[in-house]
């Protein structure tokens, strides 16, 4: 039985359209969901958020908080994290968190390498110990 979902998201529409998937899917079984933000760290420089402001990111879990509320889900775990592997990160968070399933999109923003690309997700539904759903 699946008792804890994990979603990373990038503020892209596919990202979006997963964790919608992941809402519904975690109220109907009445699973904890827990959607993840993972910051792409570039070494050597100081802006460790690649065009992410604080900004940025608090809307991201407000729309998160939003997708969520609206599916149902009555209490919504918003995790932010910095990486140099943004795939290694999810598949690691997901281990650390003990998730039985992860609901990603299957591409992310576009014009720069930040999240979810489509290698991101392939890497993720290569290296996971649990099940990953992709979202088109």
């Amino acid at each position: 039985m699946l008792k804890n979902i994990m979603c990373p998201i990038d503020g892209s529409d596919c990202s979006f359209r997963a964790l919608q998937h992941a809402a519904q899917l975690a109220k109907h079984l009445n699973a904890q969901l827990t959607v993840l933000i993972v910051v792409e760290f570039v070494v050597g420089r100081k802006d460790t958020l690649v065009n992410w402001d604080k900004q940025t990111i608090q809307s991201m879990q407000d729309q998160a908080n939003q997708i969520a509320t609206a599916a149902g889900v009555l209490e919504t775990n918003i995790i932010v994290e910095k990486s140099r592997d943004v795939s290694f990160t999810i598949v690691d968070c997901a281990i650390e968190k003990d998730m039985d399933l992860i609901v990603m999109g299957a591409s992310g923003k576009g014009g720069f390498k930040s999240f979810m690309l489509g290698s991101i997700s392939n890497d993720v539904v290569r290296k996971s110990a649990c099940p990953v759903t992709i979202v088109h």
